[in-house]
């Protein structure tokens, strides 16, 4: 039999595996167009993943392989490269995604087992490297939009591509992860999964690069290849919701309320992330109409300096506005809170929380972050790295501090004078113990999915162990 596949593409886990029912979307949708094109090929997530990595990579034997990823897991990215390059030293090896795309001179400088990086979006740059690479077309891999690659001592970088027309990009095949992916959705508990329907951010937040991973505005997948997709998620999975993960759903009114028209023959419940400069009462009241349920929206804080220095472009008044609108059409909502803002003071985050406080009633859920990270290609790392502080996202950044303020992964974290690792774990107290970061139920969840990890990781293991006894006792 044979299980050889021309592309392999992996997804490495943060070793926490926090975003566990998470779809690697970019992997898919990467995939799809390599499948559609001729090539077979297979995607390995690892947060979903127990099997012998090394056996099975010598039994696929592929001829190239693709590794994703985020900032929190480039460990994993890096360490699934070496472990390919160990077992087929001449494969080819391409690395992409959000972080990649804005560490590529750094990361080929110190990864010597990746060969290529694709910044930006990556399916038919990805589609052209393999063409080249396995033979199908005679040209040079300079011609490939967005490849990083080296020559001799220097680090050559090509420009992104950007795909102006979201049409031309199929309907991902989800088969491809060979997943069931498990999502349950916020307050219900139904089964959902993931979709996206736009690529692009109106805004240009300090701490976030999604404006410059999709530059030149927000861009909608049509309609009908949307409508396509939920019809397949509720005929194969049989989802009851769906979480529209698009960066600002709202960016664009027309999309918005064609979906909202369409979507309603599914009688399909579903949340989104919103702007509050993007909607008012009469979107709000369509999207509930079409099963809006649930709103994710970023206030960051109530401070106007702060806000203005971050770039958010929206007031407290206008969140605030939104919030009652939602209560009053009976849509739930989670509002976005950083504490740790650049020159930001103990004072400033006590009074963001008592605005919380005295706006408890309007808000079913926060999504707090203690401590300002660092990602790379934001505004906020420029700002961090010009006062000769240095970054070097080849390395792990993991720091004892980190822990203090529940920060268990490998992402830098902004300690000032004013609010170091002491006082930003006294903010963090107070909101455990008013519960604005998580409930007791929340905390019961958690732990027995930490033992369900350590289970796994058990497992693993031993299976490892009786792998190399093995090979031990029968050399191939």
């Amino acid at each position: 039999m044979n299980n050889s596949v021309d592309v392999l593409l992996t997804y490495p886990t943060d070793g926490l595996r926090l975003f566990q029912s998470m779809i690697p979307t970019g992997l898919i949708s990467i995939g799809t167009v390599l499948k559609n094109a001729g090539y077979s090929v297979k995607i390995i997530d690892f947060n979903h993943y127990s099997n012998d990595f090394r056996r099975e990579l010598r039994r696929m034997s592929p001829k190239v392989v693709g590794i994703g990823g985020t900032t929190p897991s480039r460990m994993g990215s890096f360490l699934t490269s070496r472990i390919v390059k160990n077992i087929f030293p001449q494969v080819p090896v391409v690395y992409g995604g959000v972080h990649a795309s804005f560490t590529a001179s750094n990361t080929l400088q110190n990864i010597k087992t990746i060969d290529y990086i694709i910044k930006g979006e990556g399916e038919f740059s990805f589609l052209k490297l393999c063409d080249i690479l396995t033979g199908n077309i005679n040209e040079p891999i300079s011609s490939v939009s967005g490849l990083v690659w080296r020559q001799g001592t220097t680090i050559v970088e090509n420009r992104p591509q950007r795909i102006d027309d979201l049409s031309l990009l199929p309907v991902p095949d989800r088969t491809l992860t060979g997943n069931d992916y498990t999502l349950k959705m916020e307050f219900t508990g139904k089964r959902g999964d993931f979709i996206m329907t736009s690529r692009g951010c109106p805004a240009a937040c300090n701490f976030c690069a999604a404006s410059r991973m999709f530059p030149g505005g927000v861009r909608t997948r049509p309609i009908e290849s949307v409508m396509d997709e939920i019809e397949s998620l509720m005929s194969t999975k049989h989802i009851e919701g769906l979480k529209i993960f698009d960066s600002t759903f709202t960016a664009n009114r027309e999309h918005v309320e064609q979906f909202c028209k369409s979507i309603q023959e599914f009688a399909i419940h579903w949340e989104c992330e919103i702007r509050a400069d993007t909607v008012d009462r009469e979107l709000l009241s369509l999207m509930r109409a079409s099963g809006c349920y649930y709103i994710n929206i970023g206030m960051e804080t109530v401070n106007k300096e702060h806000l203005k220095k971050i770039a958010k472009g929206i007031s407290s008044d206008q969140v605030l506005n939104v919030l009652d609108i939602c209560k009053k059409l009976d849509i739930r909502s989670k509002v976005f809170f950083t504490f740790g803002h650049i020159d930001q003071t103990l004072l400033e985050c006590k009074q963001d929380i008592d605005f919380i406080k005295s706006n408890k009633s309007k808000i079913d859920f926060f999504g707090v972050t203690v401590g300002l990270r660092v990602y790379p290609g934001t505004r906020l790392e420029r700002e961090y790295t010009k006062n000769g502080r240095d970054i070097n996202w080849s390395k792990s950044v993991k720091h004892f501090a980190n822990i203090l303020i529940g920060e268990p992964g490998d992402v830098p974290v902004v300690f000032q004078k004013q609010l170091g690792p002491l006082k930003l774990s006294y903010i963090l107290m107070i909101l455990l113990k008013n519960r604005f970061v998580c409930t007791e139920k929340f905390l019961i969840r958690m732990a027995i999915e930490n033992i369900l990890n350590i289970v796994k990781l058990i497992t693993l293991n031993l299976r490892y162990t009786r792998h190399r006894i093995e090979r031990l006792i029968n050399p191939v």
